[in-house]
């Protein structure tokens, strides 16, 4: 996994695809738990990554992120 966490490659990413600075969406802990999110892909402590994805809308996006920490984005009808 990356050295910086999901949590924060997701905003950047969504933040890019938007256009905007990070800071002008909303906090992504409004929508889902950051601390959750990391913990569920989390191999620390030398156990074996879940495996899996886990899906959720965000700032107009289909978000989701796969079992080795990989983000996607796919357009969704804004409903926030």
């Amino acid at each position: 996994m990356a050295d910086k966490s999901i949590s924060y490659a997701l905003v950047r990413e969504v933040a890019a695809e938007k256009g905007v600075d990070p800071e002008a969406l909303v906090p992504l802990h409004d929508v889902i738990d950051p601390d959750a999110l990391e913990s569920m892909f989390d191999n620390t402590d030398g156990s074996t990554l879940r495996n899996g994805h886990l899906s959720f809308s965000y700032e107009g996006f289909s978000v989701r992120v796969d079992d080795d920490g990989s983000v996607s984005l796919t357009s969704a009808p804004y409903d926030e």
